[in-house]
């Protein structure tokens, strides 16, 4: 851990001071890998971590320092996504939206997206903070969201090279949807992420109580609501 934060220490220095360029481009690695499985549905883990409040930096500060927190962020996250062997699907505006591709289907792979979750925490308190603070910029949080499940590959185009092609399917929808009970800081998980981890790290979870007014989404084919987990 104090290996990644002081890597992402020395990027995050030279972004502020030296004008510097991200070197990798994780979603031309995410466009091979769907390609690849063009058509195919394949079970998956899926992250969204998520900046708040951007909305309102967006009209309190100024459009540089604006641009800078949101690329900072953006990248630091993809760096900590593929480090725990992740694609990064997409950028959408102030949040991050991964899978992990799950066919070992194993308790580690699920216990290594939580870690992920939590590396995400510690880049930003130990790692982009304080270094924003420093130079001015007010301290950002982020709410992280994981589901799991099968997700479609759906290309919208002929041309299997150059077509748009991207995920669906209820997993990434359930992942978006956590955000809106997430508080800043806070890991929330699906029922069928929970049932994967290993004993250790279920200790960490605790079990959401909603109602149909916070959280209305049922179980495929059943009227049992889905169950939701977060971070002690």
């Amino acid at each position: 851990m104090n290996a990644v934060i002081q890597s992402s220490k020395k990027r995050v220095k030279k972004a502020l001071n030296e004008n510097f360029e991200y070197h990798h481009l994780a979603l031309l690695r995410s466009n091979e890998f769907l390609r690849k499985h063009d058509s195919e549905r394949l079970p998956m883990f899926v992250l969204y971590v998520d900046l708040v409040g951007s909305t309102k930096m967006s009209g309190d500060l100024n459009p540089d320092m604006l641009n800078v927190i949101i690329r900072m962020f953006s990248q630091e996250m993809s760096y900590v996504i593929e480090s725990f062997e992740g694609y990064v699907l997409k950028f959408v505006g102030d949040a991050v939206l991964a899978y992990f591709f799950d066919k070992e289907n194993t308790v580690q792979r699920a216990d290594n997206v939580i870690k992920c979750a939590k590396t995400m925490q510690q880049i930003i308190d130990k790692s982009i903070n304080p270094i924003l603070v420093k130079d001015g910029f007010p301290k950002i949080q982020i709410k992280v969201t994981v589901d799991f499940g099968d997700c479609s590959i759906v290309r919208y185009g002929a041309d299997k090279y150059r077509s748009h092609i991207d995920l669906i399917g209820l997993t990434l929808n359930l992942a978006a949807k956590m955000q809106s009970v997430t508080k800043p800081n806070q890991i929330t998980i699906g029922k069928s992420v929970f049932g994967k981890l290993g004993s250790k790290t279920k200790k960490s979870f605790k079990k959401k109580k909603t109602d149909s007014n916070s959280w209305i989404f049922h179980q495929l084919k059943t009227k049992t609501p889905y169950s939701i987990y977060q971070n002690i």
